[in-house]
């Protein structure tokens, strides 16, 4: 994944202009992006309908 990351922030720093001393800033940019496209993949987990209860 750090390399996803290090692609990312590359490119997001070159279309910026290539600005000095903000490379951390693309780091994180680019790492929120690659996660937040990987938590639209997972799928959340089914509900399951409530268990009916037994009579004593």
């Amino acid at each position: 994944m750090d390399d996803q990351v290090r692609r990312r922030a590359y490119e997001l720093w070159e279309a910026d202009g290539r600005p000095h001393g903000q490379d951390q800033q693309y780091w994180f940019k680019a790492l929120a992006e690659l996660a937040s496209a990987a938590a639209k993949t997972i799928k959340s987990p089914r509900k399951r309908a409530p268990r009916a209860s037994k009579a004593a």
